[in-house]
C-alpha cells in the first residue's frame, strides 16, 4: 500500500507540472495559425492527455497523434493559446507548428564528362568504399523523408529491370516501403489528402534518392558518359515517403508523421534533405529524432539546403544531440570568392543567397 501511495504521488505531482512553451526565435520562421505539437510526460497516455484538455473546455481538432515521441499535433478551435496548452496536466513541452518550404531543385550546366560531375567519388572517398571495403548498400534500407520518389525511373531498377517499380505494387523493386501523407494538391495551408503512392511530382526527393542509391548504369535511354554518376550506396534498399505536394511547403506534424512511420517500416537510416525550420536548438523534430536513434535509428539531416540564411544557421532536423548534420561545398574544383587575413592565408567564401553580394570586411582583400 505504501508502495503504491508513493507511486500515486509522483504521478500526480508529475501530471500538475506545467509545460513549457517553445518559440521559435527566428523572425523568418512561418507557423500554422493556431496548431501546436504537445509532448506528454513519459508516464502520460493518449487517453488521459486528451480528457486533461476537455477539462480546460479547450476545443480542438487532432491532426497526428506520435507514439515514440508520445505526443500529438492538434489544431485548436477555441480561443486558446499555447500558454493555455502548456499549463494542462500531463502536458511536458509545446510548440507551435512551423512550416518547411519544400526544397528546391536546380538545373545545371555541368556535364556528366566534366571534373564538377567525375570527380565526385574522389572527393568524397565514395572510391575507397567501394574498391577497398565492397561496401555498395546491400541489405540496408534507407528512408528518404522528402517529396516523394520518381520509383519508377530506371536509375531505381533492380539489376535486369528496364525501370523501377514500388514495393507494394510490384516484386524484385528497389523501394519496398512508401507513404504518401499529403496528395498533389497540398501546400501546407490545407488539409492533407494521404494515399498509398509516394510518387514524386516535384522532383527532389528523387534527386536526394539517386545521390543515396541511384544507378544510371541501369539507364539505358542515352548515350552514357564514361563514368556514369552511381549513387554512394547503388545497391540500397529505398522508403519514400513523401510530405511534399506538387508545390508550397509542409508542416512539422507531417514530417515527425513519416519520422514515426520510416522506423516502424523497419528503415536503418532516415535521410531528411529539408533545410530550412526555425534554427532553434529544441524543436520537436530534433526531439523525435533523438528518440528513434537511441532505438537504433541513424538519422542524417541537411544543415542547410542552399545556404539562403547565412552561414551559421543550421536546418531544424539535424539539431537533434544524437543526430547527424551533413553540411556540403559545391566540389573540390571550383571558383571562389576569397579573402585574406593576417599571415596571408586566402579564406574561400560565397554570399548567403538572400544577400547576393560579397560581403564587406574592413581590412580585407577580395
Amino acid at each position: 500500500m505504501k508502495i503504491t501511495a508513493i507511486l500515486s504521488a509522483l504521478a500526480a505531482a508529475t501530471l500538475v507540472s506545467a509545460g513549457t512553451l517553445h518559440t521559435p526565435t527566428s523572425a523568418n520562421a512561418k507557423v500554422v495559425p493556431d496548431a501546436y505539437i504537445i509532448e506528454y510526460h513519459d508516464n502520460v497516455q493518449h487517453a488521459d492527455a486528451h480528457n486533461a484538455l476537455n477539462s480546460r473546455k479547450i476545443d480542438y481538432k487532432v491532426r497526428n497523434e506520435y507514439n515514440i515521441f508520445n505526443g500529438a499535433a492538434i489544431s485548436v478551435k477555441s480561443t486558446h493559446n499555447g500558454k493555455d496548452i502548456a499549463s494542462v496536466p500531463g502536458v511536458k513541452n509545446v510548440w507551435p507548428i512551423v512550416l518547411y518550404e519544400a526544397p528546391r531543385t536546380i538545373k545545371t550546366n555541368v556535364k556528366p564528362t566534366d571534373p564538377l560531375a567525375t570527380s565526385l567519388h574522389h572527393m568524397t572517398g565514395m572510391d575507397v568504399v567501394f574498391k577497398k571495403h565492397k561496401l555498395t548498400g546491400k541489405g540496408v534500407k534507407v528512408g528518404v523523408i522528402d517529396t516523394g520518389i520518381d520509383y519508377k525511373h530506371p536509375a531505381f531498377a533492380a539489376k535486369g529491370a528496364k525501370e523501377g517499380c514500388f514495393g507494394r505494387y510490384g516484386k524484385n523493386c528497389r523501394v519496398v516501403k512508401g507513404w504518401d501523407f499529403v496528395g498533389d494538391d497540398y501546400d501546407g495551408t490545407n488539409t492533407p489528402k494521404p494515399d498509398a503512392d509516394p510518387m514524386d511530382c516535384q522532383g527532389h526527393g528523387s534527386h536526394v534518392a539517386g545521390i543515396v542509391g541511384g544507378d544510371a548504369r541501369n539507364v539505358k535511354t542515352a548515350p552514357l558518359p564514361p563514368q556514369p554518376f552511381v549513387g554512394v550506396a547503388p545497391e540500397v534498399s529505398l522508403g519514400a515517403y513523401r510530405v511534399f505536394g506538387c508545390k508550397g511547403s509542409s508542416g512539422t506534424d507531417i514530417i515527425m508523421a513519416a519520422m514515426e512511420m520510416a522506423f516502424n517500416d523497419g528503415m536503418d537510416l532516415i535521410n531528411m534533405s529539408l533545410g530550412g525550420g526555425a534554427a532553434y536548438k529544441y524543436n520537436p523534430e530534433a526531439a523525435l529524432s533523438d528518440k528513434l536513434i537511441a532505438r537504433g535509428m541513424a538519422l542524417a539531416a541537411s544543415a542547410g539546403n542552399d545556404g539562403s540564411a547565412g552561414p551559421w544557421m543550421v536546418g531544424n532536423t539535424g539539431l537533434g544531440d544524437l543526430a547527424t548534420s551533413v553540411a556540403s561545398f559545391d566540389n573540390a574544383y571550383g571558383n571562389y570568392r576569397t579573402f585574406t587575413y593576417t599571415g596571408g592565408v586566402a579564406s574561400a567564401y560565397a554570399p548567403a543567397n538572400n544577400w547576393g553580394k560579397p560581403i564587406e570586411l574592413n581590412g580585407a582583400s577580395l
